[in-house]
């Protein structure tokens, strides 16, 4: 029941002990209540025995408040405020929605709300988040009070590829400063023994959801990979999860599957549309090598066109069908033999042997044999050592052209030994400078013209020069030891047909420089100097 001290409204029912009253309070300025206002405020309230006459009368006094009794029968209509639960068709959210109290009817504790939802089965409202919106709601509004777990799907099982598997097109390499570098494309996939190349990754767990009444939603699972493409030349591990590569080569994908190909060939030539090559095997160019190009291979490699001013570098034989064009660009670097119908204006340097029909103006450097044959058999300009022999059928130019032939000697050991002998003669001649500028201070000393300064200079001096004749006494030892390494006076040079004059020839510790020219003859060092023989 109201107490009389809380009457605020200007229109309103109150419950007394002796009966229902109403109040009605016209504040200064505002319109006065009118009687259907009245009549409306008692249907609502449901009140019974009401003395209409005597209600007419006291409406229509003019007065500023207004306190009537209309019945002694306290009974009246009331409505508590009240709350409904609605749950989603797929039961993942629940909702609550507030009804307003009616006549002053009791409101809804957050113990009452809860009751409501638990009783619906709800298991997963959240109690503060329900007290917040009963401090705050508003009637006749849906709002969220519980809400399930969506579940989380496993994921699918995959397959890894730890290369590009996609059909690669020309890509130039952008460097690190920028710029772009189409002769490093990318273009091809290799490998080497023991390289993973696929990792099947299986299909992970996801987690089980729940809704509202916390029934269990089971999580969809993840798909297992599809099988490991295994192909030519790769295995599988032990636990079936990774395609390893069985041998060095290229990896190559054919009827959707991996297979590794010890051997590259280029069908074309190797330029811009294939970039530099670098394989861990043999390599076949079926065209041409272009100028500026690389072609580097643990294996042989094969060029059945041209080679330009282009680097070829293996392990292996390097073998040409239609020789090397260099313009003094082309670098043949072979640990094996090298093979070509000619050689021109490139460096050569082989392992083993070199043969070919002719080679001009080149640097030749070969631990084995150099061997000219065919059709011409010739060796023009240039400098060639064979670490054996050398065999050709003409030497030499009838223009004098400067040719130099040594044999005898492992070319790497020899240049070794030059190196040795040019740095001790560089050091010979900084010694014979002290020496100079040491005998000019002595005598100066012997005349008493030495100052403290030049006194200093010849200590330094002194210092210097005893330095440099240990280093020097050392380094006569590494070049008398790399002298007893030399193969002295074994090697021999060859003509079938001539020798042409300007032509010199080293052999062992000998030289000879042709003057006239020399016929079907072999040359070697008898010991003293290089003698003449019959081919």
């Amino acid at each position: 029941m109201e107490n009389d001290n809380m009457i605020k409204n200007t229109l309103d029912i109150l419950v007394k002990e002796d009966g229902v009253y109403l109040y009605i309070r016209h504040p200064d300025g505002s319109p006065r209540v009118s009687r259907m206002e009245v009549l409306a405020l008692i249907e609502s309230y449901g009140i019974a025995d009401v003395d209409f006459v005597a209600l007419n009368e006291s409406l229509k006094q003019e007065t500023p408040e207004l306190l009537l009794k209309l019945s002694s029968n306290t009974h009246i209509v009331q409505v508590n405020e009240s709350a409904a639960l609605e749950v989603s068709a797929d039961r993942m959210e629940a909702y609550i929605t507030f009804s307003a109290p009616v006549n002053k009817g009791e409101l809804m504790t957050l113990n009452d709300v809860m009751k409501v939802i638990t009783s619906a089965g709800v298991v997963t409202a959240d109690t503060e988040k329900v007290d917040s919106i009963l401090r705050n709601k508003r009637y006749e509004r849906k709002y969220l009070v519980a809400e399930g777990t969506q579940p989380t799907p496993g994921e699918d099982g995959s397959l890894q590829y730890h290369f590009d598997n996609s059909n690669l097109r020309p890509k130039p390499k952008i460097m690190d400063d920028g710029t772009v570098n189409f002769r490093q494309l990318g273009l091809l996939r290799l490998c080497n023994r023991g390289d993973v190349l696929v990792t099947s990754i299986p299909p992970k767990e996801g987690k089980d959801g729940s809704d509202v009444y916390g029934r269990v939603i089971p999580h969809p699972k993840g798909r297992p990979p599809i099988p490991i493409p295994k192909g030519k030349n790769t295995i599988i591990s032990e636990d079936g999860l990774h395609l390893i590569a069985d041998v060095n080569g290229q990896l190559v994908i054919a009827d959707r599957r991996i297979n590794i190909s010890p051997s590259l060939e280029i069908r074309g030539n190797v330029d811009n549309s294939t970039g530099d090559i670098e394989f861990n095997g043999e390599v076949t160019v079926s065209g041409n090598v272009i100028t500026g190009f690389t072609v580097k291979a643990t294996g042989d490699i094969e060029v059945r066109g041209v080679c330009e001013g282009a680097r070829l570098i293996t392990d292996g034989n390097i073998i040409l069908g239609n020789g090397a064009q260099g313009a003094d660009k082309a670098e043949l670097i072979a640990k094996g033999d090298i093979t070509a119908k000619f050689i021109e204006s490139c460096k050569a340097t082989a392992g083993g042997n070199i043969m070919a029909d002719s080679i001009r103006n080149c640097i030749v450097k070969c631990d084995g044999d150099v061997i000219l044959s065919g059709k011409n058999g010739l060796l023009v300009g240039g400098s060639v050592i064979a670490g054996n022999k050398l065999s050709a059928i003409t030497i030499g130019s009838p223009m004098g052209t400067a040719t130099e032939v040594e044999a005898g000697n492992n070319p790497q050991q020899l240049t070794n030994y030059r190196k040795l002998n040019e740095e001790y003669n560089k050091q010979k001649k900084d010694f014979e400078k002290f020496d100079l500028t040491i005998n000019a201070l002595n005598d100066l000393k012997k005349k008493g013209q030495l100052n403290e300064d030049k006194k200093n200079m010849l200590l330094k001096l002194l210092n210097m020069k005893m330095t440099l004749r240990d280093k020097m006494s050392k380094l006569q030892d590494e070049i008398d030891s790399a002298q007893r390494n030399l193969t002295i006076n074994a090697g021999t040079v060859s003509a079938k047909k001539i020798i042409r004059p300007g032509v010199r020839v080293t052999i062992g510790s000998s030289q000879l420089t042709v003057r006239d020219e020399l016929s079907n003859c072999t040359l070697r060092n008898n010991g003293a100097k290089i003698s003449v023989g019959p081919y």
